[in-house]
């Protein structure tokens, strides 16, 4: 009885994780779509809904601290409760840098100009969202190679970021380079935090600890 009444909290948890991890996939394309196109009310759209966005993952902290209070699950319930309070937590922080990022698009856009934008941070928008949505999707079905796919994802958008400024020189890129700077390195700083996820998920999954470790990149960087 009590084994049925925790797989229903952790399901019904999981299930909240997907709904705020798709809310923070959008919030991360409006956000870099705001920067790129210059959309003044998108991004104030953005950054006033952060705080209310992510309550949903102080929700899910307190439903993971009252099942591991309450139910004190062992083995793969106790890694499952885990990863999930990771991961909201992770989440909350890319919503945050999507907030930054839309505070970026309203700066670059207040002198009235359009400066020239590279591809390359679409680019960028796009790896993470799709490292977010396949990390998430491994932690649900407990897919090891779905996590792999997620984290290998790390290095185009490290070479996304060294090539955008590679490829344009700084009379090209102009006075938007310190927006550009500001903008690629809060996508990477998401890239940082789905890595952070995926080092618990795959410890649900695998039962070891492999972040920071040579196991990582046996496990999940081949």
């Amino acid at each position: 009885m009590f084994g049925a009444i925790l797989e229903n909290k952790l399901s019904s948890l999981s299930k909240e994780v997907i709904d705020y991890s798709n809310l923070t996939v959008e919030r991360v394309d409006d956000a870099v779509i705001s920067f790129l196109e210059g959309d003044i009310s998108k991004a104030r759209n953005i950054i006033e809904s952060t705080a209310l966005v992510n309550e949903k993952s102080h929700e899910i902290e307190h439903g993971c601290l009252k099942i591991l209070g309450l139910h004190q699950p062992v083995a793969k319930d106790l890694r499952m409760g885990a990863a999930l309070l990771r991961t909201s937590i992770e989440l909350e922080r890319i919503n945050i840098l999507a907030a930054y990022i839309a505070r970026y698009a309203i700066d670059a856009n207040t002198n009235g100009k359009n400066p020239y934008k590279p591809p390359h941070l679409s680019f960028m928008s796009q790896t993470v969202q799709t490292m977010i949505k396949d990390g998430v999707g491994a932690l649900i079905a407990q897919d090891i190679q779905l996590l792999k796919r997620s984290t290998k994802n790390y290095v185009p958008l490290q070479d996304f970021y060294n090539q955008m400024f590679a490829q344009y020189d700084g009379e090209e890129i102009g006075v938007s380079s310190t927006h550009l700077i500001l903008v690629g390195r809060n996508l990477l700083s998401m890239g940082h935090h789905v890595m952070g996820m995926a080092d618990r998920i795959a410890y649900m999954i695998v039962g070891k600890r492999v972040m920071h470790h040579k196991v990582f990149y046996n496990v999940l960087m081949r």
